[in-house]
């Protein structure tokens, strides 16, 4: 007999996600979770930030993890799961699986999720305020569910942002390979002190300067680094920066060269070295480890068809369940999408060389930076209501304003993305660009990457450019010898 299906939704929010320090191969493990319906068996989200082993490495690996724990629970425990990165513009990353866990033993996906997707393509979407969310569904039993626990769990990376300044007297006279040292100490108790030393390279022509920043707690990671020269006005003149965080394999850094060299500060002598003295501004962020991770909500629920049955025999009751009413009601992008459907109170023409597109000027304008110029300026289409795209096919357009409405995309292809990507460059719609180029970078092969690299260049779209060289350079082989490549 069924008796119908348990669920757990394990929710974990990781704040300051892009800090992580960890290397290729080391894990976050999330608060560990359980609930009845599991028969008390204990469990975790492993997460490997740069990847589980160097087949990994640029990836983001993600697993469900069965505890270590004494319990009376069978030593093998068998359940369905998904796993999945929710997203702010609904294009989720997901894998589902089904395995037999053992104690201590976890499944899922070596490969989940691009890192440079979640720190840069889709930043917006995938880490709003550089918060990651991983959402873990697992369940046992077949049919209706009888018995649901949602659990909400917080992890936070500590950061430590420390600034300074560092003067060196009679800079002039500094010789090479002599340390200028400083000791800057943390108020914040077991959080890092440090040590900055400013010295010139030896051999260097013009005077190469580095800057050498040590914390003193080796567990203490820094992640960022930003220098700046003070003129004698205060201004500050930016002479150095780096950021760790978005490396694939983790370079600690230690020394920072300035920008420019020390013959090119003496000869600003005048706005630089007042007295002969040299101030340098130096802004740091330090990762310091997990500050907090618990678990903040539990909730214990029993779905309508449940409650129906345990109160079959009971008096029958009102119940509300706001839930349903809900889900019944359309939303504001589901009365948007039947106002395009039914091109109700249209205003205005999108019209092609075949065929002419009724949409609504305000909702142009709202989406559209370039429509809402064309619509509210002295030119021709808010005149005659008629916007002329004609280097645009009607499906490109079809599938762009179902966009602008109901920011969907239906049957998205490689050929409809380069298309749809073009038309949201030219109409500075944004969150296309970002979709269709992520698409395509998830997408690219060594024969299309010449054709992917010609469209990032010709929309000066630095960021989708440089995923494309990295592609090219991880596959320079196939790449170089397609015979798309020498049509470039």
């Amino acid at each position: 007999m069924n008796d119908g299906r348990a669920e757990c939704t394990f929710l974990w929010r990781i704040e300051n996600y892009s800090y992580c320090w960890h290397k290729n191969g080391d894990g976050l493990v999330s608060p560990e979770f359980t609930v009845d319906s599991f028969e008390g068996t204990v469990w975790a989200i492993n997460l490997y930030p740069r990847g589980d082993g160097q087949d990994a490495e640029g990836y983001i690996s993600l697993y469900l993890t069965r505890c270590k724990k004494i319990d009376d629970v069978p030593v093998d425990f068998s359940v369905k799961y998904e796993l999945s990165v929710p997203a702010a513009d609904g294009l989720s990353s997901r894998f589902d699986g089904e395995a037999t866990f053992a104690k201590g033993i976890g499944y899922g996906c070596r490969k989940f999720l691009k890192r440079d997707e979640a720190l840069l393509h889709r930043e917006a979407d995938l880490l709003p305020q550089d918060t990651l969310s991983v959402r873990c569904k697992m369940w046992r039993g077949e049919g209706s569910v009888r018995e649901a626990t949602e659990i909400t769990a917080r992890t936070r990376i500590g950061i430590e942002e420390i600034s300074y300044l560092h003067l060196i007297e009679s800079f002039s006279k500094l010789e090479p390979d002599e340390e200028k040292t400083i000791q800057i100490k943390s108020p914040a108790k077991r959080h890092c002190s440090l040590t900055s030393s400013l010295y010139l390279v030896e051999d260097s022509w013009e005077g190469t300067i580095m800057l050498e920043i040590t914390p003193s707690d080796e567990n203490q990671i820094l992640a960022k680094c930003k220098i700046s020269l003070l003129d004698t006005s205060g201004g500050k003149t930016e002479c150095g920066e780096l950021d760790n965080r978005l490396d694939d394999i983790r370079k600690d850094i230690k020394n920072l060269p300035v920008d420019l060299t020390m013959q090119a500060i003496l000869n600003e002598e005048s706005d630089y070295l007042p007295e002969d003295n040299l101030s340098l501004s130096c802004e740091c962020v330090f990762s310091t480890g997990v500050e907090y991770s618990k678990i903040e909500k539990t909730a214990f629920e029993k779905p309508f068809v449940a409650v129906s049955r345990i109160s079959n025999n009971a008096q029958s009751k009102s119940i509300y369940h706001a839930a349903q009413k809900l889900s019944a009601c359309p939303s504001a992008m589901d009365d948007l999408k039947v106002i395009y459907d039914n091109q109700s109170l249209t205003d205005v023409v999108l019209k092609t060389k075949t065929k002419a597109f009724p949409a609504h000027k305000v909702w142009l304008c709202a989406r559209s930076p370039v429509f809402k110029t064309m619509l509210s300026s002295d030119m021709r289409e808010k005149n005659s209501n008629i916007i002329l795209i004609d280097d645009l096919e009607d499906d490109t357009v079809q599938q762009l304003l179902l966009f602008l409405y109901t920011d969907q995309l239906e049957d998205l292809c490689w050929d409809s993305a380069t298309k749809l990507y073009y038309a949201g460059d030219k109409y500075q719609i944004e969150r296309l660009k970002v979709i269709c180029s992520s698409f395509l970078v998830d997408n690219v092969n060594p024969s299309s990457a010449s054709e992917l690299l010609v469209l990032a260049d010709t929309h000066s779209d630095s960021d989708f450019k440089e995923a494309v060289e990295d592609f090219i350079l991880k596959h320079e082989e196939q790449v170089f010898a397609s015979k798309e490549w020498d049509r470039i």
